[in-house]
């Protein structure tokens, strides 16, 4: 009689549930896996209960119990990234927003005050403006390269945030200088590195105490994961982890995988969408339908010398500039192109644009938006790894048809 063989051997006698559920180990061989393998668990068995029991009262550090405390995949990424960013540790989050939240909820306690760079990313925004106060941590806002005020309200505030090149007018914060008056007023400097990665700045190394990504962006890469990343020192990562670890913000292993799968390109695509922006800039700069260009590395830029001391004279793959005729003039542009797509998020492989006054700051009224320096027709370009010249002939022929 032909078929398969019986399922039951003498050498295993339970039924055929219990085998789909307990599947044989197959026979290890000699080959290390090159790139990190997923370790897509949620939690994880022990030969004895003394060293479970450990395990999970220490959480981290004496074994793996539960993917919310720790998971090999997501561990190898922030080990990836405190390297990069020349940190003790670094821990991953679910999201960029969730890293922040981490920060800010970790260091402040209520009746604390933040002092922070006016030039925010709109969800930093609105996490220091709505949520925050509700949890009596108020934050005070001041330009990034107002010195003087800062080093008056650094006194009684719990820490300093900024963003090294700020979303979406493109400002870089001088750190240096910032992380002097940190210091000199006893308080920790928090970094949002998401613009620039560490490819083209490492804060730690200029007086930040934390260091937080938007890991969907520069390090993912491909518009394929939402994640996020804080990096610091140990005794600063211990207040971290007592908050994470029970409002449970967790990067799941597959996003760890693909943010660890974007790293190794990541030096790559940062200098190739670098070279592209300021090719793109420059042509933005002499055309007509534009009236003001933002990107740090240009000639006529303010923040110039210090794109060249502290992003080593690479201005990043983000740019900003403004239509002629304000946000019917940007509607009506944005709608002509074919190779840039109106989408949120940048940092990736495509090249998209967004306007920011209704997609990444509609948090903000008219007059913070004036502050924050977003006019009507500003709109946010996020270089992608296209050949520059096709962007070019796309972003001419739909300012071209004004």
């Amino acid at each position: 009689m032909s078929g398969s063989p019986p399922l039951d051997t003498p050498d295993d006698k339970r039924g055929i549930q219990t085998r789909a559920v307990h599947p044989p180990v197959p026979p290890s061989q000699p080959g290390d896996a090159v790139v990190p393998a997923i370790e897509q668990v949620s939690t994880y068995a022990f030969e004895d209960s003394e060293t479970f029991s450990r395990a999970s009262a220490d959480k981290v550090g004496s074994g793996y119990v539960y993917t919310r405390w720790a998971n090999r995949t997501t561990d190898a990424f922030g080990a990836a990234m405190a390297d990069l960013e020349g940190t003790e540790e670094a821990e991953p989050f679910s999201s960029g927003m969730a890293a922040i939240s981490a920060a800010f909820f970790a260091l402040c306690d209520p009746g604390d005050r933040i002092l922070s760079a006016r030039q925010l990313y709109g969800g930093t925004h609105s996490l220091t403006a709505g949520l925050l106060p509700r949890f009596g941590i108020e934050t005070t806002l001041c330009d990034v390269d107002d010195f003087d005020r800062m080093k008056v309200e650094l006194q009684g505030a719990k820490l300093l945030y900024c963003e090294t090149i700020g979303n979406p007018a493109m400002r870089v914060a001088d750190l240096e200088r910032l992380g002097e008056l940190a210091h000199d007023a006893g308080v920790p400097m928090v970094v949002d590195n998401t613009f620039a990665s560490p490819v083209l700045c490492r804060p730690a190394e200029h007086g930040a105490t934390a260091v937080v990504h938007s890991a969907t962006k520069f390090i993912g890469g491909h518009h394929d994961l939402i994640g996020g990343v804080l990096c610091t020192d140990h005794d600063t990562m211990l207040k971290v982890r007592a908050w994470a670890r029970e409002l449970g913000p967790t990067l799941a292993p597959f996003n760890a995988w693909l943010a660890l799968r974007g790293i190794a390109t990541m030096p790559l695509r940062v200098e190739r969408s670098s070279a592209s922006a300021l090719e793109i800039a420059r042509f933005l700069e002499t055309h007509e339908a534009v009236d003001a260009v933002y990107y740090p590395a240009l000639d006529t830029s303010q923040d110039k010398a210090l794109c060249d001391r502290l992003l080593g004279g690479l201005g990043g793959g983000t740019l900003a500039f403004n239509v002629v005729g304000g946000k019917e003039q940007a509607s009506r542009f944005q709608n002509r192109l074919e190779l840039i797509r109106p989408a949120a998020s940048l940092g990736g492989s495509h090249s998209l644009i967004v306007h920011a006054a209704s997609v990444t700051h509609t948090q903000l009224d008219d007059s913070e938006l004036e502050a924050a320096g977003i006019s009507a027709g500003f709109c946010r370009l996020s270089v992608g790894l296209e050949d520059a010249a096709d962007l070019i002939a796309d972003l001419d022929q739909g300012l071209g048809a004004q």
